[in-house]
């Protein structure tokens, strides 16, 4: 970089560019151009990548729990054979728990970004319908409440606080069933406008995307009733097997919720996160 004085202003030469110098004016500020180009990423890819990491981090949590602590992921007070460990139990002890609190450290911040970016997209659909914008908050706070309380869960292990631990599992059960409600219902909301449009191919794919999350939602909620029943006759009943019956209707709980969340993504396969851009804080100004 080289200065000249020019009729008694500074001229600044930078790779053959000259600005010129006003007292009182911030370079660093006024004049500053970014030239870094924005970086593009599809919502497919990020809803796929959320996907594929949650189920390959909870499956993977599941088979070190049984490969290296297997007596201690499955011992229960009755002392009865049991072959699959519970999801608190698995993710309690390591080298599960590592695992799995990296997943979590991964997919929460972008899940807690959907969250806010879905709620916006549905707050301004044009929807006449009685109750939309209610259901609308309430579908966000739900949704807020299974994420907080899955991060939550996911640092207080039921090794470390048992109380707390399953404190944070029910919110997240009741937040993550009462999403997957509300959002079938504001999804259909805010999709009656197109169903007297039988012309428009984007319809079919609209009520395909319905059935799939009323399918999910269903499954999970009936999932999660059968693994409370084997809960519970597991604890009066003590019989061998029973509790791994339990657990393995409570893979399905978490892995209808992953799908659930992955089919709302695919909402937005034709839109893109852009992060950074080009600035020219001159041009705006002026």
């Amino acid at each position: 970089m080289a200065q000249n004085t020019k009729n008694g202003k500074t001229v600044t030469a930078d790779d053959g560019k000259y600005s010129e110098y006003q007292p009182g004016k911030s370079w660093d500020t006024d004049e500053f151009v970014a030239s870094n180009s924005p970086i593009t990423v599809p919502y497919k890819y990020a809803g796929l990548f959320l996907t594929y990491t949650m189920l390959v981090g909870f499956g993977l949590s599941i088979m070190l729990a049984i490969i290296f602590r297997f007596e201690e992921t499955t011992y229960t007070h009755c002392r009865v054979a049991n072959y699959f460990p519970s999801t608190s139990a698995a993710i309690a002890t390591t080298p599960s728990a590592y695992v799995w609190r990296l997943v979590i450290c991964l997919c929460s911040l972008p899940r807690l970004l959907f969250v806010l970016y879905c709620y916006h997209f549905y707050i301004n659909v044009s929807c006449q319908l009685r109750y939309y914008r209610g259901l609308c908050h309430l579908c966000f706070i739900a949704e807020m409440l299974e994420n907080l309380s899955l991060i939550g869960l996911s640092c207080i292990s039921s090794d470390d606080n048992y109380d707390i631990h399953e404190i944070l599992f029910i919110s997240f059960q009741v937040g993550a069933m009462l999403h997957m409600i509300l959002m079938c219902i504001v999804f259909k909301m805010a999709t009656t406008r197109y169903d007297d449009v039988r012309s428009d191919t984007g319809i079919f794919k609209r009520k395909g995307a319905l059935q799939r999350k009323m399918f999910f939602c269903v499954m999970n909620i009936l999932a999660f009733l059968i693994s409370i029943y084997f809960f519970f006759r597991h604890q009066n009943r003590c019989e061998p097997g029973v509790y791994s019956l339990f657990a393995i209707f409570e893979y399905l709980v978490v892995l209808t919720n992953v799908l659930f969340h992955e089919d709302t993504w695919k909402d937005f396969s034709n839109r893109c996160i852009i992060y950074g851009g080009r600035t020219h804080n001159k041009l705006m100004t002026e």
